[in-house]
């Protein structure tokens, strides 16, 4: 008996063994984003592993990709880290990321995995970073409630979408659903240059950056339009984020919002799914094309005590299930072409058909401003000129051209 006693006492005694804690960091902050990160949490919860989310505040993640840089410099970054385009070939370059053979290999990426978007998740052949979901960004949502009480017919073309907008300016109603981030402005320029030059024209001039098509009467068109938009709605926008925008669509004090499937995400978490009211359309384009950008998990090679398994967290996170009902809540479509979505809603089975169409006729692009075409230096130059132009009228078309020239020039010395 004292035998039993001491031994109980001796267990009782021994340090409990705590689970390895698994910092992620992302930019899904919403309250759509945070519904959708829920799942996240719920697969952490068959883990060993404890989720520690790092949630960055600001639309499109510039804020936390600039912690993330200080993180890692400072010989602290994440364990996971939320990442966009060409930017994980750059910190895969430099030593910091996973290779991730295990969960390739099990799901079979190479076959499963879009062609379109297997090369931005490699680096030297082998795969550095889960390609979580694809947003479509040219979309327009429409508040049908609003355009038929003031007899608006739904816009089809650029020139009846002008006209709607007018109209409803013109009867004290705020058009457009947008706030004076500079990245919700230039998301609409993007949405306008593909719908100007279509999928040829976009890929030379935006993710080619080829002079020849950046000094083309397709670009002056499409400044033309950009200006155009910013003399409706005023260089004086409201202090919204996209998803305050989203509110205010929902709730009938805008008509229209140009903007990515994020907002549906919102719409979905707000109503219980996508409302009647709104109406999700391509925005106007000379093209059947498709704009997109990818969220993706990377994991970094982090110091210390660190005994993450990283094949079975990523293996977790990159399942067809967990793809499907990421996307679910998200509004978004999964990134792996083995994923039913019969099971999603009318504008994500429509997004689904609109890519698997565009891609095979060529006319799937990546985004320009969603850090998805070009590295984040030029992204920065372009955007800031693109955010110039718009709020100020004095700036020529001529004038900003020869500002992205020589953009140009200095990326190619």
């Amino acid at each position: 008996m004292r035998r039993w006693l001491c031994f109980i006492v001796v267990f009782l005694s021994m340090p409990v063994a705590s689970s390895q804690s698994v910092e992620l960091l992302h930019w899904w902050t919403s309250s759509g984003e945070e519904a959708a990160f829920s799942v996240v949490t719920d697969v952490f919860e068959g883990l060993p592993e404890t989720l520690e989310s790092e949630p960055i505040v600001g639309g499109g993640g510039a804020p936390a990709k600039a912690i993330l840089q200080a993180k890692a410099i400072a010989g602290t970054p994440p364990d996971i880290a939320q990442m966009e385009g060409p930017s994980i070939k750059s910190w895969a370059a430099l030593g910091f990321l996973h290779e991730l053979d295990e969960p390739s290999e099990y799901y079979h990426w190479d076959s499963t995995i879009y062609t379109e978007i297997q090369s931005i998740h490699k680096y030297k052949g082998a795969y550095v970073a889960i390609p979580i979901n694809i947003h479509r960004l040219n979309w327009m949502w429409t508040n049908n409630e609003v355009l038929a009480s003031n007899n608006i017919p739904l816009p089809t073309d650029w020139d009846s979408l002008v006209s709607a907008l007018k109209a409803l300016k013109k009867s004290g109603i705020q058009p457009l659903a947008m706030g004076d981030e500079p990245w919700q402005i230039v998301q609409m320029f993007e949405n306008i240059a593909y719908g100007v030059g279509g999928a040829d024209y976009y890929r030379r001039a935006f993710v080619n950056l080829d002079p020849t098509a950046l000094n083309s009467t397709e670009t002056l068109e499409s400044l033309r339009r950009f200006r155009e938009i910013a003399n409706i709605v005023g260089s004086h926008l409201p202090k919204l984020t996209w998803n305050q925008a989203t509110d205010a669509l929902l709730e009938g004090e805008y008509a229209f919002q140009l903007t990515g499937d994020w907002a549906l995400g919102e719409m979905i978490h707000q109503h219980g799914g996508l409302p009647e009211f709104i109406e999700c359309t391509p925005f106007p384009s000379t093209d059947k094309g498709y704009i997109y950008n990818i969220d993706s998990l990377a994991f970094f090679k982090t110091s210390g005590n660190k005994t993450m398994d990283v094949s079975a967290v990523a293996t977790a996170l990159s399942s067809p299930d967990f793809l499907l009902e990421f996307s679910r809540k998200k509004g978004s479509i999964p990134a792996l072409n083995n994923v039913s979505v019969d099971g999603l809603n009318r504008c994500q089975q429509q997004s689904f058909k609109d890519f698997n169409q565009a891609r095979k006729a060529g006319r799937a692009i990546p985004s320009f401003i969603d850090s998805m075409a070009v590295n984040p230096t030029i992204q920065n130059a372009v955007s800031k000129e693109l955010h110039r132009y718009f709020l100020d009228s004095s700036i020529s078309s001529s004038v900003f051209i020869s500002h992205l020239n020589a953009i140009n020039i200095e990326r190619v010395r």
